[in-house]
């Protein structure tokens, strides 16, 4: 196959040659350099590896065709000497000889790939402007060594693809998770009175109905924009439903965001659809979680809320606290599974710094978290707690989406504590994480006030360093081997946004309400 392609591009030469029996050789060339034969669209970079094989392949053949060009057809001896005058070196005798005899020059003779190959060679080579012609006879080997083309460099990715990667790279880390839930508040902030909640680019009311669930909706009165969350809570006496009452102009709204009262009006002048966003919630573990998608999505098709079961086991205890941070979510909530600064941040606390290395790491998954298994040595906090002291401490640290850690520790005599954190997005550039630290040891209530003490003491460390931290300014961030955690996470949620489940941020899509009709 390969001698036939040769053989095309041979004809295809002869018949310019043919074609321009006195046009100087540096024209010539260049013409023939231009023309678009079958062999330079399939090999259009680099033809040596292909004639040293076919070298190779044909060495039998080759030398059973070098007989006397004198038992040749006419056709073949004109177009052997054409090759053989071209191979010298002798291009104006290779000129001469097809002048004379133009109507013969239709084909190469088969038998003389190599001739052919290192004529071909030169051709393109000298009409390319890469390598000086032969001035003299030389060897086909001899020439593929010496006078072999340059490779062209692999095209490297430009600093502008570069700088557009690491674009989308950020962008996408800044958005939101829609079809998830998400930690909006502590159940016990939610009261008799409203709360508000910034969460999510926007912001929420929560209030109990007449029930005593927790209910959320828009916080902003439709009449004038005044905040709800500012207001107090009614039963309504027809529907006997618990309603939010706007503290500007006394309007009510229920639990699915209907007008229940508006004092200055007759009663039935008013909408009766919904006219405020209502969105569903549960209560679960401590903290009420808001479901930041479609209501029309079906309960059972909706992804867990994320839970780690000692929250409900009365074989432990848990104490419960939030602190925000300015600084987008994606960064505090990566902080909250990496273990490798814990030796630095927390060094006059428990970490280690002499001894800072993440032991035998190992990472699985599946559809809606991460889990990371590792040791690392780390020191008691005082002098009280030396009997829970080992050698190396066994970590857990799981990632659930859309973004909430558990990572749990063991020390000795059986002593285990479980951090659960939820990083939620308040804003682009603010986040809070809502927490609860959990013990199986000294469960009387008394000593809540040491474990949330310690727990602020540690998160308020980390927010000195997250809320300084500037990847934006990195055209490429560095990871190794103890930064799996993060690495694994980033993972998982990248295949969820690459299906869909991106929400960007406010700043970038502006809305009223929690989700941006383009993404409802």
């Amino acid at each position: 196959m390969w001698l036939l392609l040769y053989t095309v591009e041979a004809a295809a030469i002869m018949s310019v040659m043919r074609s321009n029996p006195g046009k100087p050789f540096q024209e010539l060339t260049t013409q023939l350099s231009g023309i678009p034969t079958l062999p330079r669209k399939i090999f259009p970079q680099s033809w040596t590896p292909m004639k040293e094989a076919v070298a190779l392949t044909l060495a039998k053949s080759a030398a059973a065709a070098s007989h006397d060009i004198a038992t040749l057809s006419s056709t073949d001896a004109v177009a052997a000497a054409v090759l053989a005058a071209a191979t010298t070196g002798d291009i104006a005798d290779a000129q001469a000889i097809a002048a004379a005899a133009p109507q013969q020059l239709v084909a190469a003779p088969q038998g003389l790939s190599k001739q052919l190959e290192k004529t071909l060679d030169e051709i393109e080579a000298a009409a390319a402007g890469r390598i000086k012609a032969p001035e003299g006879p030389i060897k086909p080997k001899e020439h593929l060594k010496k006078q072999r083309l340059p490779k062209l460099p692999q095209q490297e990715e430009s600093a502008k693809d570069k700088r557009s990667r690491r674009d989308k790279e950020l962008r996408e880390r800044k958005m939101y998770l829609k079809n998830f839930w998400y930690a909006a508040a502590l159940s016990e902030k939610v009261k008799d009175k409203p709360v508000g909640v910034d969460i999510l680019g926007t912001r929420l009311t929560l209030f109990r109905d007449e029930e005593g669930k927790v209910v959320a909706v828009d916080d902003t009165c439709p009449h004038r924009g005044a905040p709800l969350s500012e207001g107090w809570t009614v039963t309504d006496k027809k529907s006997g439903k618990k309603c939010v009452v706007c503290p500007y102009h006394g309007w009510s709204f229920d639990a699915e965001g209907k007008l229940r009262d508006v004092p200055s009006a007759e009663h039935g002048s008013w909408p009766k659809r919904p006219i405020i966003g209502s969105y569903d919630v549960e209560e679960r573990g401590g903290f009420v979680w808001l479901f930041y998608g479609s209501k029309s999505l079906p309960k059972e098709e909706r992804p867990p809320i994320p839970f780690t079961p000692e929250l409900e086991d009365s074989k432990w205890r848990a104490v419960y606290g939030e602190i925000e941070f300015d600084a987008g979510h994606w960064g505090v909530f990566e902080n909250a599974i990496d273990m490798a600064h814990i030796h630095y941040l927390h060094a006059d606390s428990f970490g280690n710094a002499e001894k800072p290395k993440v032991m035998e790491m190992k990472s699985t998954r599946d559809t809606w978290e991460t889990t990371c298994n590792f040791r690392i040595h780390n020191k008691p906090m005082n002098k009280m707690w030396e009997w829970t002291s080992v050698p190396s401490v066994p970590v857990e640290a799981k990632a659930m989406l859309p973004s909430t850690s558990a990572v749990n520790i063991e020390l000795a005599h059986g002593v285990k504590m479980i951090t659960f954190v939820n990083t939620v997005p308040i804003n682009e550039n603010k986040a809070i994480n809502r927490f609860c630290l959990i013990r199986n040891f000294a469960l009387n209530p008394a000593f809540d006030f040491m474990a949330r003490d310690n727990m602020y003491k540690i998160l308020g460390e980390d927010k000195v360093m997250v809320d300084k931290l500037a990847p934006e300014r990195l055209n490429v961030e560095y990871s190794l081997a103890p930064d799996m955690p993060q690495i694994a996470f980033r993972q998982l949620r990248q295949e969820w946004i690459d299906i869909g489940y991106g929400v960007p941020t406010e700043k970038e899509m502006p809305r009223r309400g929690l989700l941006p009709e383009e993404c409802c």
